[in-house]
């Protein structure tokens, strides 16, 4: 399945790095006085020099199980599939023979410092070399900035690409050629190579170094362009790319959050202000009310201050002398008389009194803290006590009830 594209490609060439358009096949510099910067998003073309290719087959066809084994091979090479948030090994089925399956893995082990620098944003991370038709059963040989890279093809797939370095010497490039075919033929991986491409220039020594050294006929052709189409569904993410997600989903989370909190406490504020012209406009109209009742308060006040004056003269129930006569009723008939008799405030009592016998004067306690007549009032009558050869009584009463209560 091939996925949908953006149309520009970070790639390099045998002149260094280019932006290309994976559909026309133009190309724009990325340095210098004639550079631009894509229009859009764009694919990053990981150059072979930064990846590393392990071609193999495994006894499986379950996906999950190819998964496990590719992540053992890869760990061989001492890279840690898992060492930060990104994705940086995947592997693709070239072929499947029986319970057999042919599969190139790919690690990409490095940092790619150059993207901080770039200010496009990438949507896909795959190798470059993917972005080219592959031949049937063919080396292919091309350059990659300074260095030569051979791709190695089978079943109409690319099954194995490495960098040769930047040596210029023919047969070196040649020997290292024929020493990765006999490689991948002792593994089963190459069929029979029925020709070595190579994209570039005609190049008479390099012609003659590998068909010496291989015996394969050699031919020079164009470099096809980049498609886009051809590009197989790799899954790659640098760790530094995906830390630099997390950190912008981070800030973006954070700021929606500093938001909807200054949101929030906007609407409290405002909330509580209006609260406060609220409680405003009601003090406004409960002092207007005050003024305008001011008057007749003050003259209910008056007339109130008037009647609780003339309260113990008109309610018997607090007149001095009905409260006197109800006293006197109270005393036992002999030997036992008041002394004082005081009232304060019009709301307390005080009662003086001596017997000749501490059973006269509880006689007279008793009968004052049960008389009707003095229901009103809350009597706090402390024990009589012996004084000379009498005995001493002493009671308060306190009206039970405030003016309030009364009304």
């Amino acid at each position: 399945m091939t996925r949908s594209l953006p149309d520009w490609a970070y790639l390099v060439d045998e002149t260094g790095r280019h932006w290309h358009h994976l559909s026309t096949g133009a190309k724009q510099p990325v340095d210098g006085p004639d550079s631009s910067r894509p229009p859009a998003k764009a694919v990053f073309g990981i150059s072979t020099n930064d990846l590393i290719s392990i071609p193999q087959w495994i006894s499986s066809k379950d996906s999950e199980i190819i998964g496990q084994v590719v992540d053992v091979e890869i760990e061989k090479l001492g890279i840690k599939a898992v060492d930060g948030p990104g994705r940086i090994t995947d592997w693709k089925a070239v072929e499947i023979n029986g319970t057999q399956t042919l599969v190139q893995s790919v690690a990409i082990p490095w940092a790619f410092d150059e993207i901080s620098a770039l200010p496009v944003e990438f949507t896909d991370f795959i190798p470059q070399y993917a972005l080219f038709p592959p031949p049937n059963d063919a080396v292919v040989l091309w350059r990659e900035g300074e260095s030569w890279v051979a791709g190695y093809t089978r079943a109409g797939g690319w099954v194995h690409a490495q960098s040769l370095g930047d040596s210029s010497d023919p047969v070196s490039l040649a020997g290292e050629i024929n020493l990765t075919l006999m490689e991948l033929s002792a593994k089963g991986i190459s069929m029979e190579i029925s020709k070595i491409i190579i994209w570039s220039a005609y190049d008479l020594e390099l012609q003659r170094a590998l068909q010496d050294e291989t015996g394969i006929f050699v031919e020079f052709e164009e470099r096809p362009a980049p498609s886009q189409s051809v590009a197989p569904d790799w899954d790659f993410e640098p760790h530094s790319i995906s830390l630099a997600k997390i950190s912008k989903s981070k800030r973006r989370r954070g700021g929606w959050l500093a938001f909807v909190g200054l949101l929030i406490a906007v609407v409290l504020v405002c909330a509580a202000f209006f609260h406060l012209m609220l409680l405003e406009q009601g003090n406004a109209r409960l002092r207007e009310k005050v003024s305008l009742n001011g008057p007749a308060a003050d003259e209910i006040e008056a007339t109130m201050e008037r009647w609780e004056t003339l309260e113990p003269a008109i309610n018997p129930d607090r007149s001095v002398v009905e409260i006197f006569h109800q006293l006197s009723t109270l005393l036992p008939e002999k030997e036992f008389r008041l002394t004082a008799f005081e009232v304060q405030n019009s709301r307390t009592i005080i009662v003086r009194g001596e017997g000749s016998t501490m059973a006269n004067a509880l006689q007279f306690k008793g009968a004052l803290e049960r008389a009707p007549g003095l229901a009103n009032y809350e009597w706090e009558v402390p024990p009589p006590r012996p004084k000379d050869d009498l005995t001493e009584f002493f009671a308060t009463g306190t009206y039970r009830f405030s003016q309030n209560e009364e009304e």
